[in-house]
C-alpha cells in the first residue's frame, strides 16, 4: 500500500508518494507564489495530481492522502486555520478537496504540523515501535506531538501541544502574551530575543555582538558558545534549563518511552541534548525520567512530510471516522 503526503507550508506546497516501508517514489514541490483561500486548495490537489501521475497505481493499492497544516488542524476537526495563508480562517480543507472528482472516494485527512512530525517519527523514524513518545520542534516557535498509549492526542479544539505556551517562569509578564513564557525564551527567535535582551541588561558587554546593529541571531550565539562569548553562554544555559524542565513535564505528565527534537535549532542543539537530560532529571518524576531517551529526529525536514502519509495508517482515525 501506498499513501500521499502534502506538507503545506507558509510559502511552499511539498508532496510525496510513499509506500509503507517508507520509500519516497515520487516528490513534487512548489511555491505558494502569493496564493490564499481554495487557490492553494487547488495547488495541493494538482500537487496530489502531479504525484499519482508518475506512478501506475492500481485500484486500492492508495491507502489515503494526508495533509499537514501548519496551524491549527486534526482528523476530527472539521475545518483547518493557517494564520500564515490568507483566506484559511476556518477553511473546510478536506471537504473541498473531496469536491474533486479523482479524490471523491479517497480517504483525506489533515492534521497540525507538530502532530505530524510525532506521526512521522513513529512510523519510520527513531519512535517506530513506541507507543508513547513526544516530538518536540524547536524552530521560529514551539510545540509538541505526543503519543500515548498508541494514541495521537488531539484535544478538544485539535490544540493539544501547544507547548510553547507552557509556564516555566513566575511571576507572569507581559511581554509573554504573544507566545508563551518557553517559545519567548527557548526557540529560535527566542534565543535572538535573549540576546538582545542581555545587552539592554548589560551595558559593560564587550563579546561578539556589542557593536551589530541588528539583534544576535540564533545561528551566531550557537557559533560563539564555545569561545566563552559571556551573552551565547547566558542564552544557551538559559535555553538548556527551560528544555530541561519542559522534558521533565513531558516526562511526568505522559511518561514517554522516548522524547525527540526537531526543527531547525535541533540542528545544533542536538549536541546539548545530555545537558537538557541532567536539567530534567532535576525536576521530572525520578522513575519516569530514567526510563526515558532523548534523540534527534532522524527524518529531520521531512518528518511532517512522512507524518502526513501515516495519516491514513492510523487504525485509531478511520475507526473514528467511520
Amino acid at each position: 500500500m501506498k499513501s500521499i503526503g502534502v506538507d503545506l507550508g507558509g510559502t511552499k506546497v511539498k508532496g510525496a508518494l510513499i509506500d509503507e516501508e517508507g520509500k519516497i517514489l515520487s516528490e513534487h514541490y512548489e511555491l505558494l507564489a502569493g496564493r490564499s483561500g481554495e487557490e492553494v486548495v487547488d495547488l495541493i490537489r494538482q500537487t496530489i495530481q502531479r504525484l499519482t501521475d508518475r506512478i501506475n497505481i492500481k485500484d486500492g493499492d492508495l491507502a489515503g492522502v494526508g495533509v499537514c497544516v501548519p496551524g491549527i488542524a486534526g482528523p476530527y476537526r472539521e475545518t483547518v486555520w493557517a494564520p500564515n495563508i490568507p483566506g484559511w480562517d476556518e477553511l473546510p480543507l478536506v471537504s473541498l478537496l473531496k469536491k474533486y472528482p479523482a479524490l471523491k472516494d479517497t480517504p483525506v485527512f489533515a492534521d497540525g504540523d507538530r502532530t505530524c512530525c510525532l506521526r512521522g517519527e513513529a512510523m519510520h523514524g527513531n519512535a517506530a515501535g513506541t507507543r508513547n513518545a513526544v516530538f518536540i520542534t524547536v524552530g521560529t516557535g514551539i510545540g509538541a506531538g505526543i503519543m500515548v498509549d498508541g494514541h495521537v492526542l488531539s484535544g478538544f479544539s485539535a490544540i493539544s501541544g501547544a507547548t510553547g505556551w507552557m509556564a516555566l517562569e513566575r511571576p507572569y509578564k507581559d511581554k509573554f502574551k504573544a507566545m508563551g513564557c518557553f517559545e519567548y525564551y527557548a526557540s529560535g527567535d527566542g534565543l535572538s530575543r535573549s540576546g538582545k535582551e542581555y545587552m539592554e541588561k548589560n551595558p559593560e558587554y564587550q563579546g561578539y555582538f556589542r557593536y551589530q546593529d541588528a539583534p544576535p541571531k540564533s545561528e551566531d550565539i550557537f557559533a560563539h558558545y564555545d569561545s566563552g562569548d559571556s551573552l551565547s553562554r547566558f542564552v544557551l544555559n538559559q535555553a538548556i534549563e527551560l528544555w530541561g524542565m519542559a522534558v521533565a513535564n513531558y516526562v511526568s505528565l505522559f511518561n514517554p518511552e522516548i522524547i525527540i527534537f526537531g526543527g531547525g535549532v535541533f540542528g545544533p542543539a542536538v549536541r546539548f541534548l545530555p545537558d537538557i537530560l541532567k536539567e530534567a532529571k532535576k525536576w521530572a518524576q525520578p522513575i519516569a525520567i530514567q526510563q526515558v531517551t532523548l534523540k534527534a529526529s532522524a527524518l529531520e525536514g521531512n518528518a511532517a512530510l512522512y507524518g502526513a502519509a501515516a495519516l491514513p495508517f492510523d487504525k485509531n482515525i478511520k475507526e473514528n471516522q467511520s
